[in-house]
């Protein structure tokens, strides 16, 4: 998909208009509707745990984002990207045969979005299916910092969609005058896209600094007539000063002189809200970053940012509105059916997608869950790292890496934090479904095999390991995990055996990179019941995400693919469960803290860990408390 003319035209919002009375500065109202991370969750239904579920989906927010509509007579809906992967429903859209629109455009032409960026998830499928998509689309998709091929400065770059788009929209003043305001729209996205997706993407897609991206194409916006700037940012609130290549740049861009509002998103986080600390560039209370209204509302549709801007007229100038004033907020979620609308466009879809969830594959022979994936070993990760490693292990026995030792990681992407007490995955005993699948594996990354020595493999897992806290010897129900980092940060390694010391520092930060050299977590690091030797050279079966982040946590280290097929990690779990008919074991204990007596350490756990807590009993578990977000936080001694 090559650039097109940003400046798009569409109809006005209201088709009566009024005589501007000579020498008077009007004021107006504008309202900006934004949605991020929606992970295609569409329908209030949650197809993992086959049953309604009214706090999920854009549907159980349509209601809300019409009443949103309705309470201003100037408004504009967006979505801040992450919007083609993250549930079986997008799974079946991208394997199934369609013959109609993608479900998540349909969804945004129904509710007449009037503009979208695009987030890191949108390229998982690959680019092909990616571009096929967005053809369907009938509102603009911006991205200023993706590209087919890059220039000599971000301005020449050959983008993957426009850099931005100006909409033409009639508002309406506060005296009932009729104007025409042009609102810029510019989109971001992490640029490590590239790395993340690179198997998948196969080198087609360059990326660029978020920041040198706005620097290049925000003056071109306002020199093309835009009145106010809105950025799509699918990106975390971040630093004021990032450095070059920030994952988490939407309070940097907000300072750019040229934006008035920032859409931010990718992190799930909600803001304005309490879990983001004051500083003197973020105001977590009035919802501004570096004095600009901004929102991020979240993930899967559980919320909905709203800015309402104040905007008057210029009596001079390129620039003929102004912003005086801001409100931004999280909207209060009104748990509603879906619009008629959106039911009728969206039924064929959703119908298809239970068909495909509730395929029955095998049986597993005990409980398949992730509530103490993070703090014991897991029989749904040793599932998972078995299927991995038996593919590997097949592709390559006639090959020269069938003599290296075979080791697969596997990773909890269900397992709590910023998802909530209800992120947990748990597939009972019995029926295994590809709606189970789905929920043990939500991501579609290709599998890779890397060759690495016992060193890296150990940095492997010190790396997991990050996210546990610092434990002081003799502390007293101490925080085990650290809430900072999400739980997809860890994995085990089945085919290993290991002890964590919780009173080592940690030897990596949350972004992978070394900042105590001297540190060590990952004690007794054995196979096969002899010691890892640091020069021996292994095979670790991960996905394509795993490797690109690996790249970017050490860009002088040279890591050597030994296999790849561009298999996706999630068919692969269902063919072994379809292969196997039984699949499941009660873990063993390869991995555990390394004692520590007198010293107790917290967790926080969802509903339905009290019927697990065999799996930690080594702990000695008790509950502390239940606190108003819904975890249950137990006690464990060490």
């Amino acid at each position: 998909m090559k650039s097109q003319d940003p400046d798009v035209s569409v109809p006005v919002l209201h088709s009566d208009a009024h005589a501007v009375r000579p020498g008077h500065l009007p004021l107006a109202s504008l309202r900006l509707i934004a949605t991020s991370d929606l992970h295609a969750s569409l329908m209030p239904y949650d197809y993992c745990a086959n049953r309604p579920n009214a706090d999920l989906g854009l549907g159980a927010i349509s209601q809300q984002i019409a009443e949103a509509r309705g309470e201003a007579r100037n408004c504009l809906l967006f979505d801040n990207g992450d919007f083609l992967q993250g549930s079986p429903l997008a799974d079946f859209a991208a394997t199934a045969r369609r013959r109609r629109a993608h479900p998540v455009i349909t969804a945004f032409n129904t509710l007449g979005y009037d503009a979208a960026t695009l987030g890191n998830h949108e390229f998982d499928y690959g680019l092909g299916f990616l571009c096929e998509v967005l053809a369907e689309a009938r509102f603009p998709i911006v991205s200023a910092n993706i590209a087919t091929r890059l220039g000599t400065s971000p301005a020449r770059d050959e983008t993957l969609v426009p850099p931005f788009a100006i909409l033409r929209r009639q508002i309406f003043d506060d005296a009932g005058n009729a104007h025409v305001l042009r609102i810029g729209v510019i989109g971001f996205a992490p640029p490590q896209i590239a790395e993340w997706d690179r198997e998948a993407l196969g080198g087609r897609v360059k990326t660029r600094d978020i920041l040198a991206a706005a620097r290049a194409w925000l003056p071109r916006l306002r020199a093309q007539g835009a009145d106010i700037i809105v950025a799509l940012a699918h990106s975390g609130i971040g630093a004021l000063d990032p450095e070059e290549g920030s994952e988490n740049a939407a309070t940097a861009l907000a300072a750019m002189p040229e934006i008035d509002a920032v859409i931010a998103g990718h992190s799930h986080q909600i803001f304005p809200g309490p879990s983001f600390p004051s500083s003197p560039a973020v105001d977590p209370v009035r919802g501004l970053l570096a004095g600009k209204p901004a929102v991020m509302p979240g993930h899967s549709a559980n919320h909905l940012g709203i800015i309402d801007l104040q905007l008057q007229r210029s009596s001079a100038g390129a620039r003929r509105w102004q912003v005086v004033g801001s409100h931004a907020r999280i909207g209060q979620r009104n748990l509603r059916t879906p619009t008629a609308a959106l039911h009728r466009a969206l039924a064929p879809d959703h119908r298809a997608a239970l068909a495909w969830s509730r395929r029955q594959l095998g049986e597993a022979t005990v409980p398949l869950h992730t509530h103490f994936a993070t703090t014991a070993p897991s029989a749904a990760l040793a599932l998972i790292a078995e299927a991995k490693a038996e593919h590997v292990r097949q592709a390559l026995s006639d090959t020269a890496w069938s003599g290296l030792p075979l080791l697969s990681s596997a990773t909890p992407f269900r397992a709590g934090g910023r998802g909530g007490p209800g992120s947990f995955t748990e597939i009972p005993a019995g029926p295994v479904r590809m709606r189970n699948v789905s929920d043990l594996y939500p991501y579609p990354n290709t599998i890779i095999t890397l060759l690495l020595t016992g060193a890296e493999v150990a940095n492997w897992l010190e790396r997991a390991a990050t996210i546990f806290r610092q434990v002081i010897p003799g502390s007293v129900d101490a925080p085990l995990h650290d809430e900072s980092m999400p739980s997809f940060l860890f994995e085990a390694i089945p085919q290993l055996s290991y002890a964590i010391d919780l009173s080592q520092p940690a030897r990596f930060d949350g972004q992978g990179r070394l900042v105590r050299p001297d540190a060590r977590r990952i004690t007794g690091l054995r196979f096969g019941g002899r010691a890892v030797d640091p020069q021996e050279e292994f095979l670790l079966v991960t996905n394509s995400h795993r490797a690109g982040r690996a790249r970017l946590q050490d860009p002088l280290s040279d890591l050597q693919v030994a296999f790849t097929d561009g298999a996706r990690v999630q068919s692969i779990i269902a063919s072994h469960v379809q292969a196997q008919r039984r699949v499941g074991a009660v873990p063993q204990r390869n991995w555990h803290f390394l004692p520590m007596p007198g010293t107790t350490v917290r967790i926080a756990a969802g509903d339905g860990a009290a019927a697990h807590l065999s799996d930690i009993a080594v702990y000695r578990p008790q509950i502390i408390s239940r606190d108003a977000e819904g975890f249950t936080h137990y006690r464990l001694h060490l």
